[in-house]
């Protein structure tokens, strides 16, 4: 019983940090409907921080389970595909009808397949490598694309760019191009890993420092640093196979 107790108590901790998620996502939506996008946007912001943490603090205290995964799925797919969606719709996209209607549903419509696709493949809590864009990342991408025109043109500029670059996400979603995650803590895991904490921590940085300038120019390069690497790859492996066929 003690230990049942004890596993409730940890189970406990990460799990309101998922709820903490799932709220900013729900405040997010209603904060758009209203017409206030910047708050709703940094609410999506500060749901993928709380995403971040649930998973994190799981493995700390060796309380993950199944049911913390459906939760984390669930909770994602309103706060990064649902209150995306919604906040694409209400300051840009319902002004061009049913094309807009379309484009709105894109980061709701591949969120969701990216999450079944990794729930599905699911074989471990611990991932060296994403396939495929993450959900959190792409609906932080687009909640900052709104918070940094907002910050220094005072409302949404760009606009042109917003489709191409809201579709082109979803397609990164169910893509098999690799995004690293989150480094380890721990300076003997390898110069692999130095290299990720080394920017990790530059980046945070810039997060707190100056975040309305910096969490977009973050999120782009952390995006196309993997289609990168993802084309790099395929190259060096198309060039291993000449080599072969050579001989």
């Amino acid at each position: 019983m003690a230990k049942l107790n004890l596993n409730i108590n940890r189970a406990f901790i990460p799990g309101a940090i998922t709820i903490g998620n799932i709220y900013c996502g729900f405040l997010s939506i209603v904060y758009s409907m209203e017409g206030n996008f910047v708050v709703a946007s940094w609410l999506i912001v500060l749901a993928a921080v709380f995403d971040a943490l649930d998973g994190s603090v799981a493995r700390l205290t060796k309380s993950y389970s199944k049911l913390g995964i459906e939760l984390d799925s669930l909770s994602d797919v309103v706060s990064f595909g649902v209150a995306p969606s919604i906040l694409l719709y209400s300051v840009y996209f319902n002004r061009i009808n049913n094309i807009g209607v379309l484009i709105s549903f894109v980061p709701l419509f591949f969120g969701a397949i990216r999450l079944a696709r990794f729930n599905t493949n699911q074989d471990s809590f611990e991932k060296k490598e994403y396939t495929g864009l993450p959900i959190p990342t792409q609906a932080v991408a687009i909640a900052s694309f709104v918070v940094f025109t907002h910050h220094f043109w005072g409302g949404l500029h760009f606009t042109k760019l917003l489709a191409p670059m809201v579709i082109f996400l979803g397609i990164l979603m169910i893509s098999n191009v690799e995004y690293d995650t989150f480094p380890k803590f721990n300076l003997k895991r390898g110069w692999k890993n130095d290299i990720k904490l080394f920017f990790f921590i530059v980046f945070s940085l810039g997060f707190m420092l100056f975040p309305s300038e910096a969490i977009f120019p973050i999120a782009v390069f952390f995006i196309l640093h993997g289609v990168a690497r993802s084309v790099l790859h395929t190259l060096k492996h198309a060039d291993d196979i000449l080599d072969v066929t050579d001989y």
